[in-house]
């Protein structure tokens, strides 16, 4: 995420009798800070997993709907307490579009 722009407005000023027009443009540009727990360097399956859930914004409810499992599911995976099954990852990759594992998504 890119966060751009910062525009100061054109101003008249009068300096002992005299007008002068001062137009001044500052543009900033700066990559956001990762979001809280983002993992940057992910070492695990649930950090690749952590790392493409937060990238398309979703929360750890809402990819437990999508993937027909529990909340405590995708809590457990992200810990690295356990992996999932054949099926589940089968249902993450279908999802993304791509295994978490080999390839992350940058906005």
């Amino acid at each position: 995420m890119i966060v751009t722009k910062t525009k100061m407005e054109t101003k008249l000023s009068v300096h002992n009798g005299t007008t002068a027009l001062t137009i001044c443009t500052l543009e900033l540009t700066a990559k956001a800070p990762p979001k809280k727990g983002y993992p940057l360097i992910p070492l695990t399956y649930g950090d690749y997993l952590k790392q493409a859930r937060m990238d398309i914004g979703y929360t750890m409810v809402e990819l437990a709907m999508e993937l027909v499992v529990y909340k405590s599911t995708i809590d457990k995976w992200e810990r690295g307490l356990t992996q999932p099954n054949y099926i589940n990852k089968q249902k993450i990759i279908d999802f993304f579009g791509f295994d978490p594992r080999t390839e992350t998504i940058t906005i």
